[in-house]
Formats: C-alpha cells, sequence, structure tokens
C-alpha cells in the first residue's frame, strides 16, 4: 500500500512548511489534488494520513482530496478527451494514436488551511 509512504510524505511536507514559516497558525485542512493515474486510493490515503498524524502535531487535521481526472490531448487534431473506466488512448475525434496526458498524474498539496 503505497498510500501510506504518500501520507508521511504529505505530513513531513506540512511540517516543514509549518518549521520555515510559510504556514502560521494550527492546520485545520490540507487539501491534496490526486490524479487518477497515480492509481492511489482516496480511502485508503486518508485512513493512513489520521493514523500517521494522530501522535503528531497535526492530530485531527483533515486531509481533503480532489481526484483529478485523465484528460488526453491528441497531437494531430488537439481534440482533449476526459478517460474513465478503460484507459484508450485513440482519438475519438480523429483515431490517432499520437495523444498526451494533460492530467491524471497530479499528486501535489494544493492548499493548507489554517484556523
Amino acid at each position: 500500500m503505497h498510500e501510506a509512504s504518500i501520507a508521511q510524505n504529505v505530513i513531513e511536507s506540512v511540517l516543514r512548511l509549518i518549521a520555515d514559516g510559510t504556514v502560521q497558525g494550527k492546520v485545520a485542512r490540507v487539501y491534496l489534488k490526486v490524479g487518477k493515474l497515480t492509481a492511489v486510493v482516496p480511502d485508503n490515503l486518508q485512513f493512513m494520513f489520521g493514523v500517521l498524524a494522530e501522535e503528531g502535531p497535526l492530530a485531527g487535521v483533515k486531509l481533503e482530496i480532489e481526484e483529478v481526472p485523465i484528460r488526453v490531448r491528441c497531437k494531430a487534431c488537439e481534440e482533449a478527451f476526459e478517460m474513465h473506466e478503460e484507459i484508450r488512448l485513440i482519438c475519438p475525434k480523429c483515431g490517432s494514436a499520437d495523444t498526451r496526458f494533460e492530467t491524471g498524474r497530479e499528486l501535489l498539496i494544493d492548499a493548507v488551511e489554517v484556523d
């Protein structure tokens, strides 16, 4: 379960933001953007964050996760499309396989909310 190491990295990152003065005050929420291509299970990540944070300065902090869809752009015709259940890299407009991912690989702290 890679969610445990991700949760630990989020905790360490927020603690660094507190230590360097970027974040001041009591942290209430941490907002993450997590792309569907990362294979992160949001419920597992929230659970692991809660378990790992419960004994430290981030005890009680809520982790809010925004899942970012997989968005692909065709290099041939510039059509943009989202993938949902199956990964299909063929452009629905022109049929080209020359595509690139635009979103879906994100794994970042978007914001930290303080009281």
